[in-house]
């Protein structure tokens, strides 16, 4: 089998994917949106009731990372109790695994709050870091948008999405290549293709991520970044989608730090 015919049926698998992401968000009603700048301060106008202590906040989140069930050799087929963590807070809809990191945490989105209501805010309501690995609703939940960004805090203890900044080392960049999104109703295996700095840009007033040409120049711009890595044979595409993650750079607070990835497998859930 040639190498064009193996990439012919990757994408269709992918597309096959992507179609049943959109059946699901067509039944549930849900939009499609854009992504906000990741501002690096608290501007949520309402207050958590109470102050959150951010090592109690991560013992937590280990408890939860505990709970996640691997009961196989293959990363898709890992299993997260959503049922459980949603009556810590309905707020969860995804969970983030990146294997060779620490980073394996629940994912929330506010419908209601302040768009950055959980850069400041764990999940069970405290006020303070390490806050939540979150999107804003200018996403859809489905990770079916042309570009879905996630944020999370650069945490002097390494947690969180710190080690995202492992990815400005090449060895590790080619060695670590692989992420996981768990949804309650399907899993998503993404591919790293690009770890970049990048400015601080109102990315929402510089893209129309539905308009092609304006998805490339974000694509070709995450793409051409000498500070950093890129994996140019990774193909990426509207239908492939990218995933964002997004956090600071301590020295450069100006700027953010990108990790960028795109759908490469996945598989529906079934009954667990």
């Amino acid at each position: 089998m040639t190498d064009t015919t193996q990439q012919k049926k990757a994408n269709k698998k992918i597309k096959v994917i992507i179609a049943i992401v959109a059946a699901i968000v067509i039944l549930a009603g849900a939009g499609t949106g854009a992504w906000f700048y990741f501002a690096g301060q608290n501007t949520s106008a309402a207050a958590a009731s109470e102050e959150a202590d951010p090592d109690v906040a991560q013992e937590d989140y280990e408890t939860m990372q505990a709970e996640v069930v691997t009961d196989s050799d293959d990363p898709l087929l890992r299993k997260i109790d959503f049922e459980a963590l949603q009556e810590v807070n309905p707020d969860v809809y995804a969970w983030i695994w990146i294997p060779g990191t620490n980073i394996d945490y629940p994912v929330l989105q506010s419908a209601t709050k302040e768009v950055d209501y959980y850069l400041n805010t764990t999940i069970d309501g405290k006020q303070g870091y390490p806050g939540a690995i979150y999107t804003q609703k200018y996403n859809s939940t489905s990770f079916a948008d042309p570009v879905t960004v996630m944020y999370g805090h650069n945490m002097k203890n390494g947690t969180m999405f710190t080690a995202l900044h492992k990815y400005a080392d090449k060895t590790f960049f080619d060695e670590n290549p692989y992420l996981y999104i768990y949804h309650p109703d399907y899993t998503l295996k993404y591919q790293i293709f690009s770890a970049t700095s990048f400015d601080d840009r109102y990315i929402l007033g510089e893209y129309n991520f539905q308009d092609p040409i304006d998805f490339q120049r974000y694509l070709d711009e995450l793409r051409s970044s000498i500070d950093g890595n890129v994996n140019s044979e990774v193909q990426v595409a509207q239908d492939t989608t990218i995933l964002t993650l997004s956090t600071c750079i301590t020295e450069y607070p100006d700027q953010r730090w990108l990790v960028n990835a795109t759908i490469i497998d996945g598989v529906a859930e079934v009954d667990q």
